[in-house]
């Protein structure tokens, strides 16, 4: 009977998380974050508020600069691609997704 952990993770011939899936997350996380603190940045009533939420969003903004120039370093993340290799990328990705989760 396999863990939870198994499960969720894959075994040893067969990793569901890896590097790359964790930069994407990384990436994505990121990007949300900083919406949010733009958002509330943008909202803010005080200036002291305003200043605070503008740190952290500045941190989320070159955090996300660092993972995006470590994920193009390892060729995880292919921003300069044409539309059409994007798509194929993007399809392989989906493939190698759905075949690692069954």
């Amino acid at each position: 009977m396999a863990s939870l952990l198994q499960n969720l993770l894959g075994n040893e011939n067969d990793f569901k998380i890896n590097d790359q899936v964790l930069a994407n997350d990384a990436l994505m996380a990121l990007k949300g974050a900083s919406v949010a603190y733009l958002g509330a940045t943008l909202e803010s009533a005080t200036p002291e508020v305003r200043r605070m939420y503008n740190e952290y969003l500045t941190q989320c903004v070159m955090a996300h600069e660092g993972m995006t120039a470590l994920a193009m370093k390892k060729g995880w993340y292919k921003p300069y691609l044409a539309p059409e290799e994007q798509i194929t990328e993007t399809f392989k990705q989906s493939e190698w997704v759905l075949n690692a989760n069954t």
